[in-house]
């Protein structure tokens, strides 16, 4: 290697050739001391792939490789020529922009030119990998004076990009600190929580939408902690996932649906029958890093031996976001869930955008129309053109259509005239512990 070759590798990333940390802070350190006297305005944008590790994970790093050199082409195309685009390590960007004008300015460049463009699919070794990014953004002078201060409020701007849903930008404040030490006492407390018995679940009846007979119910996680009350699912699911408590969690969960399964079947018989919960669907929803677990399907096979409960009872729920963000692994992991013997159904149908050839050859017994279109079918045409459509598409697939959020009869009635299956909502039922659900059983008998 010659000395020129020597120089630059030492100040560039091997992999992207872009900038690497120390070349990255030199050239901040260098920006900011000119920027005492000229004034001008320095924004440091951290850049943060989402779910990449589950790429990188699933199709081996060279793919993962692969993916982080398009992204790093992509981020140089969005910036303008005198911009710094620098690598930092793993999947992990920042980006120095000089004589930035203000914040509205910036706001459109990131979300009309840098997450559109990583948004785009990337072609690497032929597969087609989709993914997006979050981006945290600080300012000089307004959001600190100094290197470390800046990248460090980047950094925290981005983290609450990805908890806020990821695939956007969140520019720091003085709420952003807040946010970020709730959430890490959040995380805390998660990480206790198991041992210390705080979790409980909860199911909500699934009717057909004929009969009212009970067909299923959905098992449904409940968190009371001594310190925060009773946490709704979506302020600590999002923590568990980033955290991956969730790994442990989601375990638990499929350990509890499963017992109370076997519980039900000592339930008596009445006037002959089997109990209604005796034959019930028990449906339990996954999450992304479950869905990636090379152990889920050893572990969910032991689980249902060990329980002695027939596979084809359990329904595993994923959403139609999960199957996208990695449509080859999800089919590899969903063939080998159906090869078990359990029930899939996708939930949230119609909020993603879901390839309907991977919805074709996907095993999925069943579609979950989500609630929003459900709940404004009735006074909204768009929604009820929607929901119609999904039912239609559904049963030329063959499948099973469920509608989540049915709150009132006039919307049970008009899911009954357009032939949905199964009704879920709080119109039958909110989500009950064990005992009440057997209680409304008897009532609703």
């Amino acid at each position: 290697l010659n000395e020129e070759r020597i120089q630059f590798l030492a100040q560039h990333d091997t992999l992207t050739e872009l900038p690497n940390r120390a070349l990255c802070l030199e050239r901040l350190q260098q920006a900011l001391k000119q920027a005492q006297t000229s004034h001008e305005r320095i924004a440091v944008l951290f850049i943060d792939l989402d779910r990449f590790k589950i790429i990188n994970d699933t199709l081996g790093h060279h793919i993962g490789d692969g993916l982080l050199k398009s992204v790093a082409t992509r981020l140089v195309q969005a910036v303008r020529s005198h911009d710094t685009v620098s690598r930092l390590g793993g999947d992990e960007f920042v980006i120095l922009m000089r004589d930035v004008v203000g914040h509205d300015e910036l706001r459109q460049l990131v979300e009309q030119r840098f997450i559109p463009l990583i948004r785009q699919s990337h072609l690497v070794e032929r597969h087609e990998l989709h993914v997006s990014c979050s981006v945290g953004i600080a300012l000089y002078p307004d959001d600190g004076s100094d290197m470390d201060e800046l990248m460090r409020r980047a950094d925290a701007a981005m983290y609450e990009a990805k908890t806020s849903g990821r695939d956007m930008a969140r520019f720091y404040s003085i709420e952003t600190d807040r946010r970020a030490q709730a959430r890490q006492s959040m995380e805390q407390l998660l990480r206790r929580a198991l041992g210390l018995n705080e979790f409980c679940v909860h199911y909500q009846p699934r009717v057909a939408a004929d009969s009212g007979q009970l067909m299923g119910v959905e098992v449904l996680l409940r968190w009371n902690n001594p310190v925060l009350g009773s946490v709704p699912p979506a302020d600590f699911i999002s923590v568990a996932e980033e955290s991956g408590i969730i790994r442990s969690i989601g375990a638990w969960v499929l350990q509890q649906a499963c017992a109370q399964w076997v519980q039900w079947q000592n339930l008596p018989s009445q006037g002959g029958a089997p109990h209604p919960l005796a034959n019930v669907f028990i449906s339990v929803n996954l999450s992304v890093l479950q869905l990636s677990d090379p152990q889920l399907v050893p572990d969910i096979q032991a689980l249902l031996e060990a329980n002695g409960m027939p596979a084809e009872r359990l329904e595993l729920e994923i959403t139609e976001s999960q199957i996208m963000d990695n449509a080859h692994t999800a089919a590899g992991q969903l063939a080998a869930l159906k090869a078990l013997g359990v029930q899939l159904s996708i939930d949230d149908f119609g909020t993603g955008y879901s390839s309907l050839t991977h919805l074709k050859h996907l095993k999925i017994d069943r579609l979950k129309i989500d609630k929003s279109f459900v709940q404004e079918m009735l006074s909204d045409p768009a929604d009820m053109a929607i929901t119609r459509a999904i039912i239609a598409l559904g049963h030329t697939l063959g499948l099973t259509i469920v509608a989540e959020g049915v709150e009132n009869e006039s919307t049970a009635n008009a899911l009954k005239e357009l032939q949905c299956e199964e009704l879920q909502g709080y119109f039958f039922s909110p989500p009950l512990a064990a005992e009440a659900l057997q209680t409304w059983v008897q009532i609703n008998r």
